[in-house]
């Protein structure tokens, strides 16, 4: 049984309404001082953009460094405004930016009015890796073309102020291959970004029930890892894993997160912070570490390991608000 309770709770909704509404994580830069008027500036119609960006979480890895420079706009009249970030490039540790924190990357830079079809990081790959618990660090390659793009067409107004979060699921973004020999580990960076205006999204946590769970399951393995929720569009008529190539016709998560014990309360927990509003629906998976990017692993897993615990009814996430959905026995 699924039991969703709509309303909010005060320790993790105080952080995430801090966060949208201005507050950074402690990653975040200075803001620079304000930038003039657009009406000082000319006839040209200009507006003001706001830029920060978190991530999901990733399993087996100890830090993912990436040293970003500057970013892209492409304009839907083919121009690309690049904007460089406020202090010079940043290295920017990304596991740190999790379950509502963010770092700043622009703030309120002035840029055309108009519209816009796409924007693009900048990362300087020779000054960014991952290191690994074993103590390895590993360099980061492209890989595929535009993997640092997200197109998500949006407009800016002339005077208007758009704030807007960049989430990078590393889950997705980051693909670990095995080379063999003296190849060693290769890291590449793919597809894994979503863009969205702050003011558009809502947050979506709960508590998933002990029961479910590897370490009580008898279907699970109980090295860690293992446990993560899974989130889909509401219309989804059942779960699937994440994979480079969809083979199944089914559409995989729009994203992930990994369900952590909160010690001190006891409880499994889960956390989206920064959602388009819009319905969705939530499936847990105590097997995790079995869905591996190259394969379909749902519903028939090649390895006969990876599977659901849990498929939650559709929740509607509204705006500006988090709504709680627990998964339950």
């Amino acid at each position: 049984m699924i039991m969703s309770r709509n309303f909010l709770i005060v320790l993790w909704i105080s952080s995430f309404l801090l966060t949208a509404c201005g507050g950074r994580g402690s990653g975040g830069s200075a803001s620079p001082a304000a930038q003039p008027p657009a009406d000082d500036l000319g006839a040209a119609e200009t507006g003001l953009v706001t830029v920060a960006i978190t991530d999901g979480p990733m399993e087996d890895i100890e830090d993912v460094v990436f040293h970003l420079t500057h970013i892209d706009l492409g304009h839907a009249d083919g121009q690309v405004t690049r904007l460089e970030l406020h202090g010079g490039p940043q290295d920017v540790e990304m596991l740190e930016l999790q379950n509502g924190v963010t770092h700043d990357l622009l703030d309120r830079a002035l840029v055309p009015a108009g519209t816009y079809e796409w924007v693009q990081l900048g990362i300087d790959f020779q000054q960014s890796h991952v290191g690994t618990h074993s103590g390895g660090r590993h360099g980061l390659q492209l890989g595929e073309e535009n993997a640092l793009r997200v197109r998500e067409p949006f407009e800016i107004q002339d005077n208007e102020h758009a704030e807007f979060i960049i989430d990078f699921d590393l889950r997705y973004g980051i693909q670990h291959r095995h080379m063999g020999g003296m190849m060693g580990d290769r890291y590449e960076v793919h597809s894994g970004l979503r863009l969205m205006l702050m003011d558009d999204t809502g947050g979506l946590v709960g508590t998933v029930d002990a029961s479910l769970v590897d370490i009580n399951h008898p279907d699970c393995d109980p090295a860690s890892g293992g446990n993560w929720v899974y989130l889909f569009e509401g219309t989804a008529g059942q779960p699937d894993d994440f994979a480079e190539s969809d083979t199944d016709g089914i559409s995989g998560p729009v994203a992930t997160d990994r369900v952590e014990l909160h010690a001190g309360v006891g409880e499994y927990r889960y956390h989206f912070a920064f959602l388009p509003a819009g319905t969705y629906r939530i499936a847990f998976t105590c097997s995790g570490e079995w869905d591996e990017s190259g394969d379909d692993d749902y519903p028939n897993d090649p390895d006969g390991q990876f599977g659901f615990q849990a498929f939650s009814d559709p929740v509607n996430v509204i705006a500006g608000e988090v709504q709680v959905v627990d998964l339950v026995l």
